[in-house]
């Protein structure tokens, strides 16, 4: 008796383990690339009109829709510092979104306000995103400022590419430099 009990239990824990669906195990990086195309491809909803992708290897900006009354000046060197800025924050993987709703001047075009809708919770990231729009200028082709409000959401891909006692030195030195 004890015998087929112990038979059974083996045959049981067997069925379970071998019907088990096995998961694939995928290539984090390509997971995360996968993941900012995803979010780079447009798509008309709520009052959103770019997009921007933030790492410290690429800059990128999509404009989802207006593009007929508003258009992002470009800023070649202003995309490459700010690539920069986030290469410094580098110490985790980890990727986050955010989304800030800019308000214009109507007469001129320029910033007026700029406030975090949905913050990425990195103090750090935050502010960099606020100082990131700050700086851009807008062209009218219609010569009318319009739309006079809209929101810019951000992905922002953070990569850990240097060994923690680099990154434990880097930290302390910039405490140091704080005190």
């Amino acid at each position: 008796m004890k015998k087929i009990i112990i038979i059974g239990a083996a045959l049981i824990s067997l069925l379970i383990i071998t019907s088990c669906k096995l998961t694939q195990v995928t290539d984090p990086v390509a997971a995360i690339n996968e993941d900012n195309e995803e979010f780079l491809k447009a798509d008309n909803k709520g009052g959103e009109v770019f997009r921007v992708l933030l790492t410290s290897d690429e800059y990128k900006v999509v404009q989802v829709k207006n593009d007929k009354t508003i258009l992002r000046t470009p800023d070649e060197g202003g995309d490459k510092y700010m690539s920069n800025e986030i290469d410094k924050l580098n110490i985790i993987d980890e990727a986050r979104t955010g989304l800030i709703t800019v308000w214009l001047y109507p007469d001129s075009g320029k910033i007026m306000k700029i406030r975090s809708q949905q913050p990425t919770y990195f103090k750090e990231v935050d502010a960099l995103l606020n100082d990131d729009i700050m700086r851009w200028n807008f062209t009218f082709p219609k010569k009318v400022v319009e739309p006079t409000k809209f929101d810019i959401s951000y992905r922002v891909v953070l990569s850990k590419k240097k060994a923690d006692d680099e990154i434990i030195k880097a930290v302390q030195d910039r405490l140091k430099e704080g005190n």
